[in-house]
């Protein structure tokens, strides 16, 4: 599956949900980071990579995590 389809799939599904357009619009743009910053759909990246990545926006980005 190819970038561009994994986030088509994620529209379509967070609409399907009810999500607000606000919340989609978050879901988007957070899955879209996410794969552009290892240029891989996220359908080819698993637990690991999602380590490594909150890792980044902790240490290097100086991002907040809300758990």
């Amino acid at each position: 599956m190819t970038k561009e389809r994994v986030l088509e799939k994620l529209k379509f599904d967070v609409e399907l949900r009810g999500l607000s357009k606000n919340t989609q619009d978050k879901y988007y743009t957070k899955v879209k980071i996410f794969q552009d910053y290892y240029n891989k759909p996220a359908t080819e990246l698993g637990e690991k990579e999602i380590r490594e990545f909150l890792h980044y926006l902790t240490t290097e980005k100086n991002l907040l995590l809300e758990v």
